[in-house]
């Protein structure tokens, strides 16, 4: 039980690490001679466009990009998917789901789909509840929706995130533990469609 408790707490604090002030980041700049790589590295570079933008509700942050891998070089599928959470401390102002668009590339080259959630940052409405439920909204949106893209619906459920997000996809995957009445557990997963257990982080 300690171990268990003890590896949680790792994750927790590798999660917020991404938050951690620049100027901790360049205390230990010292013991890298070169950095492998930065954020402008990333962010200078091309970037790709998913297959198709859909809305999960009204306001201009509800919304998931779908990547669908290539029908000429995978067939038509089904194929695999994961639900994709982007970090940014929580903030809208920090980052939004493109910063993904890479990592979600890489996947649908590899014939991987991928819903990427974006969500109201805690600066945008967000916050409690309000970013669990548009989580919780694009998830369950995922489950209504993935065979309509070509995605499996027969596999358990993958969920990817990065620094704020992992913890989002950590939240995901225990959402069956609310109370039955609690407004943020799943609606899609009622009368037992599908069992939270098998949401994998």
């Amino acid at each position: 039980m300690a171990v268990a408790r003890l590896g949680f707490l790792l994750l927790l604090l590798s999660s917020a690490a991404g938050c951690a002030p620049a100027m901790e980041n360049a205390a230990i700049a010292p013991l890298a001679a070169k950095p492998i790589m930065v954020w402008k590295d990333l962010l200078s570079r091309p970037k790709p466009s998913p297959d198709a933008t859909i809305r999960y509700g009204e306001d201009a942050l509800q919304v998931v990009d779908v990547w669908q891998p290539s029908r000429t070089k995978f067939g038509s599928g089904p194929h695999p998917a994961v639900v994709m959470i982007h970090g940014g401390c929580w903030q809208t102002a920090i980052a939004e789901r493109d910063i993904m668009n890479w990592i979600a590339d890489d996947l649908r080259a590899h014939g991987v789909g991928v819903w990427n959630i974006e969500y109201r940052g805690v600066d945008r409405g967000g916050g409690y509840p309000g970013t669990y439920m548009d989580v919780g909204a694009a998830a369950d949106l995922f489950l209504t929706k993935r065979g309509e893209f070509g995605f499996r619906t027969d596999t358990p459920v993958v969920t990817i995130g990065h620094s704020a997000g992992g913890h989002l996809s950590l939240w995901l995957a225990r959402r069956s533990a609310l109370a039955k009445g609690d407004a943020l557990r799943a609606r899609a997963f009622a009368g037992g469609r599908c069992n939270f257990a098998r949401w994998l982080t």
